[in-house]
């Protein structure tokens, strides 16, 4: 893992423990988002933020068909993060409107968010 992380990240694992959830986007046919790397265009990426206000920013334009969806902290955790790295996928960290951000490798996060519980 990267030795130094950015802001958004250190915000979203620290609002993601404070809050005990996390926020994607999710289309009422229960799709959720995802979109193409912009660091690895081979990888896909799941965005996710740490608040309801800022998930909801993002659902304009072609991101309109989807809803800012709570998912319980522990469930992304063991459940989702995991899954993830099995999918290949990387994770979209409280991402701008324009869907650009930090994007980091599932299990990572699973780390950061670990050394942050100790």
């Amino acid at each position: 893992m990267r030795s130094g992380f950015s802001a958004r990240l250190d915000q979203f694992v620290h609002q993601g423990l404070t809050g005990g959830c996390v926020w994607g986007l999710r289309s009422a046919e229960g799709e959720w988002g995802v979109t193409r790397s912009h660091v690895k265009n081979v990888l896909e990426v799941m965005p996710f933020w740490a608040n309801q206000y800022d998930a909801e920013k993002v659902c304009c334009e072609e991101w309109r068909v989807y809803s800012a969806t709570p998912i319980d902290l522990e469930e992304f955790l063991e459940d989702w993060l995991p899954g993830m790295h099995k999918d290949y996928m990387q994770v979209g960290i409280n991402w701008c409107v324009d869907l650009r951000g930090d994007e980091v490798a599932p299990l990572d996060l699973m780390e950061l968010f670990v050394s942050k519980l100790d």
